[in-house]
């Protein structure tokens, strides 16, 4: 037996864990997202957690997970966004990821260190899920958000949605955080598990992106304008009227190009109340003429000190008439007023489609409404700002994906895309491109998803499973 006290120290300082906690969160997701850092971010919380023994010690880990996850934030701010974005939205995150340490560390002392791997993976997956379904943030913060390239991976979403990622996203880090923490067990049946698990994500995603397709393409056009909000709040009118002509300039040679269908970004335009008829009887006149569908996005100011508006989408068809009007379901948080009005289904020849805008697309339950009503295609007039392109518009896809139907996210100051019904770019346009046009031949078409049919119902098994792991815990500490 050694005598040599260097032999029981930790192979890793607790100050370099908080380290590599910090350095790993601020990167596994926002502006600078590395895909490495989403996976492994956990890693080195659950090691620490682990040597915590007081409520100073947990104090610490609080204020680390706040740090960190106002860090990540921090990466996204850019103009026009306000300095103190980073705080006012950091703060419930860091809160979130240490209650979930902190419930995880107490089933691990009460359970054993097998369970405690699959308890964080669902305590992981519950994480996500009442994130993306009950906060305004939507899936911002979610695991999924952290690897909008890993397209494989996110196939999962068809299945079980954003948790289910977050499931799988979770039980790795925890195994090798396990792994770390014991390195004398043996840990054959939770490798086997693992292996097999990722095994079967992994090749299920890319069997799915392997299916043909017999869909017809259509080409569709997103348009887009530089002009917007600026410091000074609102362009004057002149300036909005000169764009308006740019904008349908733009339109025309969309058209031109063979463009069955113009998406106008977000909030392209804004009218006061007055001028609303004169736009839609232009895009009327329009549409009509060059034989187009034309989804007008614009806002229209109800109140100018303070600013206050609607922020709508008009669709048009190719005979000029107005079939729907569609008002921002899920607003950024202080924006505007929330709209309950119902997500359209617009038969068109070229498929059955629906609307949303921008923010909307961070919900899932857009993905399964737009579903509900059979959607084959989605028009997503958006707007970002430079810190989260073009993180946002791959995020996007992943309501493609959970919802089974293509989709056009037409955006201002960031990038433009198409996605096809599995979130493959079918067409791509960075922002700085000049010629603020982007055509896309997209496969419109509807697949059939488990994520549509069933929603988050498998969600409950992760709570289930934590559920249980709680009354054992308990009637464990009474014995």
């Amino acid at each position: 037996m050694s005598t040599d006290p260097s032999s029981h120290r930790p192979a890793i300082t607790t100050g370099a864990l908080i380290f590599l906690a910090i350095l790993c969160t601020t990167f596994a997701g926002g502006r600078q997202s590395i895909e490495l850092c989403a996976w492994l971010a956990p890693v080195p919380w659950l090691l620490w957690v682990r040597r915590v023994d007081s409520w100073r010690g947990r104090g610490l880990v609080l204020l680390a997970a706040l740090f960190a996850a106002t860090a990540q934030l921090a990466t996204i701010v850019t103009p026009p966004m306000p300095w103190f974005m980073p705080i006012a939205y950091g703060l419930p995150g860091g809160l979130g990821l240490w209650v979930v340490l902190m419930i995880w560390d107490a089933l691990r002392r009460r359970t054993s260190e097998g369970h405690a791997i699959v308890a964080f993976a669902a305590l992981n997956a519950l994480s996500d899920w009442s994130g993306a379904m009950g906060s305004p943030l939507g899936t911002w913060g979610t695991t999924s958000a952290g690897v909008p390239d890993s397209l494989v991976l996110l196939q999962l979403a068809s299945v079980l949605g954003v948790a289910g990622v977050g499931f799988v996203m979770g039980w790795a880090p925890a195994w090798l955080a396990a792994i770390l923490a014991n390195p004398e067990r043996r840990w054959r049946g939770h490798t086997l598990a693992l292996a097999l698990g990722l095994a079967a994500v992994f090749g299920f995603g890319t069997w799915r992106l392997a299916q043909p397709s017999d869909a017809t393409t259509t080409t569709v056009g997103a348009v887009t304008t530089a002009l917007g909000f600026g410091e000074g709040g609102l362009p004057q009118r002149e300036e909005l009227a000169a764009e308006v002509d740019v904008l349908f300039e733009r339109s025309q040679r969309a058209a031109e190009r063979g463009a069955r269908l113009v998406v106008w970004n977000e909030g392209a335009t804004a009218v006061r109340p007055e001028e609303e008829a004169a736009l839609v009887d232009r895009g009327k006149a329009f549409a009509a003429a060059h034989g187009v569908d034309l989804v007008l996005a614009y806002i229209i100011v109800t109140n100018e000190q303070p600013l206050a508006f609607d922020n709508l989408a008009v669709f048009i068809d190719d005979r000029g008439e107005v079939l729907t009007r569609y008002y921002k379901r899920h607003p950024v948080p202080g924006e505007t007023e929330p709209s309950d009005n119902p997500v359209p289904r617009l038969e068109r020849p070229y498929g059955t489609v629906s609307l949303a805008i921008c923010y909307d697309a961070d919900f899932p339950e857009m993905s399964r409404a737009h579903a509900a009503v059979g959607a084959d295609f989605v028009a997503l007039p958006s707007s970002d700002w430079a810190g989260i392109d073009p993180i946002h518009t791959l995020m996007s896809r992943v309501r493609a994906i959970e919802g089974g139907y293509a989709l056009l996210r037409s955006t201002r100051w960031a990038a433009s895309a198409g996605f096809d019904s599995l979130g493959r770019v079918r067409g791509w346009m960075r922002a700085d491109e000049d010629a603020h046009v982007l055509l896309v031949d997209l496969p419109i078409e509807r697949r059939e998803t488990v994520y549509a049919r069933l929603g988050n119902a498998p969600v409950a098994l992760a709570g289930l499973y934590v559920l249980a792991l709680v009354v054992f815990a308990v009637r464990r500490r009474k014995d």
